[in-house]
Order: C-alpha cells, then sequence, then structure tokens
C-alpha cells in the first residue's frame, strides 16, 4: 500500500464519522498503516463508499457501516456489523459530533430536541457503542479507544452551550473511562482538535459575509497562525492507537497549532 509503515498491522479498527473531514482522514490513515478498518457513516453513504473504495484501491481492507447514533438499535447494529465483518474491534475512534440545528445553542434558547440530539451523538452514543465493543476487548486484555473532542471541550466559546458541554464530558469521561479500564490493558485517550481545514469548516466560512477574512482571523487565533488539515489530527490517532503509545492512557492532546497553549490568543 502506497505510504505503508505498519504500525497498526493486524488491528482492527471502527472509525465513527469517517465518511468525511477528520474521520476520513484517520481511516485512510490506519488503512496505509495496516489497519482492517470499518468506516461508519451516519447518513450519507455515497460519502463512505468513497473513503472505502479508495482504501481498496490502495490495496488496503475497509468496510462500510451506516448507523443514526441517536437510536440505541442503530448503534447496535454498527457494532455487530463491524465486528461481524472484520472481527473483535481492537481500536474505537469516536469521531461522530455535531452542533445544534434549529435552536441558538445558549442555555435559554436551545430547544429540548436540540439539546438531546447534540448530546446524544456527541457523548451519549460514545458511551453505548464502547459499551458493545469493551467485552471483547476485555476478554482479549488490549485495546485502545481515542475520543475526538474539541478545543470547545477545553475552552468555552459563545453560544456552544450544548456543544462545549458534550464536548468537555466526552474529555472528562475519557480519563474516568482511562482508570477503569487500564486493569485490562486497554487505553483511552483523547484528541482534541483546534481549526481544521474540513468539509465543515469550509462550509461555515462560506455563510460568512467574507469567508477569506473569516479564514485569516480563525488562523490567527493560533500560535502558528494557520488552519490545520485533517492529516494532522490522523497522526496522533496513529499514535494513539499503536503500540508506541503503550504506557499512555488517560491523556488529553490538544492539536491546535497552540491555541490552547495562550488561551484566547489576540487576533492580528
Amino acid at each position: 500500500m502506497t505510504n505503508f509503515q505498519g504500525q497498526l498491522v493486524g488491528k482492527k479498527a471502527l472509525i465513527t464519522g469517517a465518511g468525511v473531514g477528520i474521520g476520513k482522514a484517520i481511516a485512510q490513515r490506519f488503512a496505509q498503516e495496516g489497519a482492517e478498518v470499518a468506516v461508519h457513516v451516519n447518513r450519507n453513504w455515497e460519502n463512505g463508499l468513497q473513503v472505502v473504495q479508495k482504501i481498496l484501491q490502495q490495496e488496503g481492507k475497509a468496510v462500510l457501516v451506516q448507523g443514526d447514533l441517536t437510536k440505541k438499535q442503530e448503534i447496535e447494529a454498527v457494532a455487530k456489523e463491524a465486528t461481524s465483518e472484520l472481527g473483535n474491534i481492537d481500536i474505537l475512534v469516536y469521531n461522530s459530533g455535531i452542533g445544534t440545528q434549529h435552536s441558538s445553542d445558549m442555555v435559554h434558547t436551545i430547544t429540548e430536541e436540540d439539546w438531546d440530539t447534540v448530546l446524544s451523538v456527541n457523548l451519549k452514543a460514545f458511551v453505548f457503542l464502547s459499551q458493545l465493543l469493551l467485552p471483547a476487548m476485555m476478554q482479549a486484555g488490549k485495546g485502545s479507544i481515542i475520543t475526538i473532542s474539541s478545543i470547545r471541550g477545553l475552552l468555552g466559546n459563545p453560544v456552544l452551550a450544548s456543544y462545549c458541554a458534550s464536548k468537555g464530558g466526552m474529555v472528562l469521561l475519557t480519563k474516568q473511562m482511562a482508570l477503569d479500564y487500564a486493569k485490562y490493558n486497554i487505553r483511552v485517550n483523547c484528541i482534541c482538535p483546534g481549526f481544521i481545514d474540513t468539509e465543515m469548516f469550509r462550509f461555515y466560512l462560506g455563510k460568512q459575509a467574507d469567508p477569506e477574512a473569516s479564514r485569516r482571523i480563525f488562523a490567527n487565533m493560533a500560535a502558528m497562525n494557520r488552519i490545520g488539515r485533517p492529516e494532522e489530527i490522523a497522526a496522533p490517532a496513529v499514535f494513539f492507537a499503536s503500540d508506541t503509545s503503550s504506557f499512555i492512557t488517560g491523556v488529553t492532546l490538544p492539536v491546535d497549532g497552540g491555541y490552547t497553549a495562550n488561551g484566547v490568543r489576540e487576533i492580528q
């Protein structure tokens, strides 16, 4: 396979939200490193199929699984299908995340529906997907769980109440699970991306009056004065998934170009 390094040979991974952006980059990099990959998508089958086809074209192994993570029966179907296709999962990367769809994300304005949906996708589904995959990891005496949170799980942000609550919950749940499952040699670590050049980020910029000016503002918030690339999230995900990080668990790693190092940096 192109750029094959072999860090994940023999491992089987399930990556949620892997049809685009960060999840897509992680799935492709894991396959390049030798992992067999279950590519999960929520609704957009075509995006997931393109990811799987590219991996197969490069002589990797990947399967596509689909499921609405707001529904427990579909979470169960995702775990069952991934396990049926690949065998017991060694690595879970929980990358799924959304914001509010219909209401302003402040406590006095958010609807119950939006609050429940954001918390369901961003946090609750991770709990119950892990619940389904953990027993096999515990029996095997090994495993790696990687959560993709956000800098908004570390620092607050105006008009992002449910998003910050869910991503902050993910950060602390990662640490808690690391304590519970260390005795089974299951490591649980968290990556908090900053501003990353994904389809979702570009869609957001496209709605601004001056997309390029908005992009520069976000870039200047990072000490490195640029927007990150999805591949720059995939690299630490490989590290956490591989045996190279065998003594690392409960870690929260900001990958943000230095944004959180200085709290909120003055915009230049």
